[in-house]
């Protein structure tokens, strides 16, 4: 369990506000380190709030990871009443908890690349994005810039042709480049991709490797906390939230969305809903009746994270970096401790792990996965040690056929889909939340989203994110793996 250096722990209380909307506000505690624990009692009170006093709101956003969280800050900040209902005891506890939590812009498609290089600044300034400071402890953004190692079918100028377009710096190394600034690497063409249990997997090497290097990227030392600073900055807002309840049923009148029933039977009135579930968005779009037209229909996928001692030389801030390795398959970062942090990019040599309820699934890591990831790591590393125990996490993933994520309307009228971002859209939960707000603003208020795509302003790269490319009836896209990390 990770600990969070704090001299605080905040404990909602629930209130009543002027207008009689029940909010949270924050108390103090001395303490000095922040478990994982404590972090579930700073909701214990919202999860105890009578159901009575949040029985009708202007919007409810189902479920508390960060995207689900980030919607909630926009739409609590534009003045509207929201409740966010999650069925695990407190933030991030789900999908957003196992995340590499990775920040980068390395995209092969234009408009997601906008979107997270808009994003980064966000994660870079996290305190003046949520105006707000958490009493509990804020996250952090670790900078170690980012390594794309060149693939087979996947060549740089996929990438670096749209960084030159945005204006993102980038540098091109070749072999004798990338074993001068990261020695700990092997800089030899292995792939394509392919299972260890494959013989050509331990074929020698078949020539030098290319790949480009830039500066701007990381990870979030805590992906729950994140959740939690934006939670706790929503409830300054007026939000409402309501943990351990599971939605059963989508309630809707005249093919508009009327609200929610609850695990227990409580109905919630809301002219709004917003998909947010994580693993769970399929089921609920199901009960919703929105399937029909959804062309990059998401599931979910049981997948893995591991971590084992780092290489000599490849630690945080000793030219450890986060590697996208599209030559082997595979990611991986350094981590705290001199650690290293290991992730999948699902190559098609992989098989997928696709689960039928997301309610019930082994968090264990296991021999075969764990196995699987750190030899393809050894094979990059020379002097990495391998344990022969896995150390690692199971964990569910929502993910679309194409790995982008939908952030559109529904079929429903009232009824929103914020679904498929798991593996990918961490880093882009600010635009999440922006995205969904003017996709239910606009549509709200008359606007044709479908035929007329909204374009989201994106300030900080002097562009404009179409938002069509995150839509549910988008034409299905080949799976590009660089949009399976973080």
């Amino acid at each position: 369990m990770r600990r969070v250096q704090t001299n605080v722990i905040c404990r909602p209380a629930v209130i009543q506000s002027g207008n009689g909307r029940a909010g949270i506000v924050l108390r103090r505690e001395t303490h000095a380190d922040l478990l994982r624990a404590e972090l579930i009692a700073c909701w214990e009170e919202a999860n105890t709030m009578p159901q009575s006093s949040v029985d009708r709101c202007d919007a409810i956003v189902i479920g508390a990871g960060i995207i689900g969280a980030a919607v909630a800050l926009e739409l609590s900040r534009a003045g509207r009443s929201v409740l966010v209902v999650d069925a695990a005891a407190a933030p991030g506890m789900g999908s957003t908890g196992a995340s590499s939590a990775i920040i980068r812009t390395h995209y092969s498609k234009r408009d997601s690349v906008i979107a997270a290089r808009d994003c980064y600044y966000d994660w870079l300034s996290w305190s003046d994005y949520l105006q707000f400071d958490d009493p509990v402890g804020m996250i952090r953004f670790i900078r170690t810039g980012a390594l794309v190692l060149d693939g087979v079918d996947t060549r740089r100028r996929a990438f670096t042709e749209i960084f030159d377009s945005i204006g993102i710096t980038y540098h091109e190394l070749d072999a004798d480049g990338i074993a001068e600034r990261f020695p700990a690497l092997d800089p030899t063409v292995f792939g394509p991709p392919r299972l260890p249990e494959d013989d050509e997997f331990w074929r020698p090497g078949a020539g030098p490797l290319s790949g480009f290097y830039y500066e701007d990227a990381g990870f979030v030392d805590d992906p729950q906390l994140a959740a939690h600073n934006l939670c706790a900055a929503a409830a300054q807002h007026g939000a409402r939230f309501l943990f351990h309840r599971r939605v059963t049923q989508i309630i809707a009148r005249h093919n508009r969305v009327a609200g929610v029933r609850l695990s227990g039977g409580t109905e919630v009135v809301a002219p709004v809903v917003v998909n947010a579930a994580g693993p769970a968005s399929d089921q609920l779009n199901v009960l919703a009746g929105v399937t029909k037209d959804i062309s990059v229909r998401s599931r979910p996928l049981r997948t893995e994270t591991h971590e084992v001692p780092a290489p000599a030389g490849f630690e945080i801030g000793a030219a450890g970096t986060f590697v996208t390795d599209l030559d082997l398959g595979f990611a991986f970062r350094p981590h705290h401790n001199q650690r290293l942090h290991v992730s999948s990019i699902e190559p098609d040599c992989d098989p997928l792990d696709w689960v039928t309820d997301p309610w019930s699934f082994d968090p264990a890591a296991t021999e075969q996965f764990y196995h699987r990831q750190t030899l393809r790591a050894a094979r990059r590393m020379p002097n990495l040690r391998v344990p022969n125990r896995p150390v690692g996490i199971g964990a569910l993933y929502d993910v679309t056929p194409d790995w982008t994520p939908i952030f559109d309307r529904s079929s429903l009228d009232g009824f929103y889909l914020a679904c498929g971002t798991s593996g990918n859209a961490f880093k882009l939960a600010p635009m999440a939340g922006r995205a969904l707000l003017a996709i239910i603003t606009g549509t709200e208020a008359g606007l044709d989203h479908d035929d007329d795509p909204i374009m989201l302003k994106a300030p900080r790269v002097d562009g404009e994110i179409n938002l069509a490319k995150f839509s549910r009836l988008r034409p299905l896209n080949q799976t590009s793996p660089t949009n399976v990390i973080g």
